[in-house]
């Protein structure tokens, strides 16, 4: 095989013209006749640059997998903001992000296995990533939620770290026993039928931190609807009472929910007990009170994965890769330890 070393020593040049004047970029910086001479003698050895110059131009396409029916996408923006972050990152880099294919509305394999790269958003199970892995070996996985054994290329946030984060601030800070309204994760095969529920980071980060610490625990799982975070607010105020002193919350829709409950019983969020949730959506800095709430990276998630799908075509490497985007607290008035 003919390497830019070969056409070096045979055209009587540096490597380095060799590569600028067989690069569809940076050709322009060699001198016509040197250029000329050069795709001549790579020509001649056998040196395939018509290929190269369609390798180089050609535009990478990338299948878009999602385990989300269209009703939870509808229900919770975090999975929308993460997908715009993809059309933002894909029509920055002129890559061809495939029309979304939902599990629910059936999955031909072989589509995956034509583009360059696959992404998948939500929760796989592990024969499921493995048998898109037969078909397509670049596959990266945002915020799927699942334990896949260094198997594939992970985009997620730190959702343990920030849950254990809030939960020693709001023990730092109030004296009581602290609950969280959680959910669990659906993983689903590639059917998209339902498997499993599995716990979510946060919901585990809780229980871990419950039981180092030797508090109470006061969990409430609930299916994603607001009603179901009023039902579960309910519950708890029943349950401890005066006891309760702060309320953790699975996501911000949630929160509206647990406020409406606790108006019922009279009682201010950041005065008579802490709340805190997690997306830091738009409207939570404009509740009375505003909510604290947990910054999640969103359409960062999206832009990033499209990122590495690129770097995966592009590079091949071997290993597998969890990238990990962080997210913080921004504290509002249902919590703010600096003004405790």
């Amino acid at each position: 095989m003919t390497t830019i070393k070969d056409i070096s020593k045979a055209a009587g040049v540096s490597a380095g013209t060799v590569s600028r004047a067989l690069s569809p970029d940076k050709s322009q910086y060699v001198a016509k006749a040197t250029r000329e001479k050069i795709q001549s003698v790579a020509k001649h050895l056998g040196y395939d640059y018509e290929s190269q110059i369609k390798n180089a131009t050609r535009t990478a396409t990338i299948a878009l997998l999602t385990t989300m029916t269209l009703e939870e996408e509808t229900r919770d923006e975090y999975w929308r903001f993460i997908r715009r972050g993809m059309y933002e990152a894909a029509e920055k880099l002129t890559i061809n992000l495939k029309t979304m294919i939902r599990l629910e509305d059936g999955l031909n394999l072989q589509d995956l296995a034509n583009a360059d790269a696959v992404i998948t958003v939500g929760t796989l199970t592990e024969d499921a990533v493995k048998q898109i892995k037969q078909v397509n070996s670049n596959l990266i996985i945002v915020d799927g939620g699942g334990n896949y054994h260094g198997t594939v290329d992970i985009i997620d946030t730190n959702l343990s770290e920030l849950t254990v984060n809030a939960l020693d601030q709001l023990n730092a800070h109030t004296t009581g026993t602290i609950a969280f309204i959680g959910c669990s994760r659906r993983q689903v095969d590639l059917a998209g039928q339902l498997v499993k529920k599995i716990p979510d980071a946060r919901s585990k980060a809780y229980h871990q931190w419950t039981a180092l610490h030797q508090k109470p625990v006061a969990y409430k799982e609930i299916e994603p609807d607001t009603e179901a975070a009023m039902k579960a607010t309910e519950a708890l105020i029943s349950e401890y009472g005066h006891q309760l002193s702060a309320i953790l919350i699975w996501s911000d829709p949630f929160a509206i929910g647990v406020m409406r409950a606790l108006n019922k019983h009279h009682l201010t969020p950041g005065k008579d007990l802490a709340l805190m949730s997690f997306d830091d959506l738009e409207f939570a800095s404009f509740l009375t009170p505003s909510l604290s709430s947990i910054w999640l990276p969103k359409t960062e998630l999206g832009f990033q994965a499209i990122l590495h799908a690129q770097a995966l075509i592009n590079l091949k490497p071997s290993w597998t890769v969890r990238n990990i985007i962080p997210g913080k607290i921004n504290y509002r008035e249902t919590f703010n330890p600096t003004q405790n």
